[in-house]
């Protein structure tokens, strides 16, 4: 099976830790612009979802979130987010992570492959027809995020 292009290392980072800080950072900030860049095409549908999951949320929907590794670090720090800044209770909230709690000990490779867990962890949530569900993938195609939707 071919690496995803997600698990492969970024052309930059080869010897990122021998060069001069200001090149480590210029680089860093050049992938965040390339980032930002990404984003901008997907502003249309980025909002049309923070609409549905809007309206989802003000009529008593559940918001979840379903990811695997560092992607599912990303999920958990944006939900824990939400009680404080927008009052979402935090029952309404499911935080989905391929592996279980024992994922954040370790990240380890494999989790994000199983799709039968994936599917468990969507029925243990309780999550249905009028709840909203983010899948967080880097590549996009991660079997347990894709799973989850």
């Amino acid at each position: 099976m071919a690496e995803t292009r997600t698990e492969a290392l970024h052309q930059n980072a080869e010897g990122l830790d021998i060069q001069a800080p200001d090149a480590i950072l210029s680089s860093l900030a050049n992938a965040q612009i390339e980032a930002a860049k990404a984003v901008r095409g997907a502003v249309p549908a980025i909002a049309k979802a923070a609409e549905i999951i809007a309206s989802r949320l003000n009529s008593g929907g559940k918001l979840a979130y379903a990811a695997a590794g560092s992607s599912g670090l990303m999920a958990l720090a944006d939900a824990l987010e939400l009680p404080g800044t927008f009052g979402i209770q935090r029952d309404r909230i499911a935080i989905l992570i391929a592996g279980g709690d024992d994922a954040f000990k370790t990240l380890a490779g494999g989790p994000e492959d199983d799709t039968e867990e994936a599917s468990a962890a969507v029925a243990a949530a309780g999550i249905g027809e009028g709840d909203c569900l983010i899948a967080v993938s880097a590549s996009g195609s991660t079997p347990y995020a894709v799973r989850a939707i």
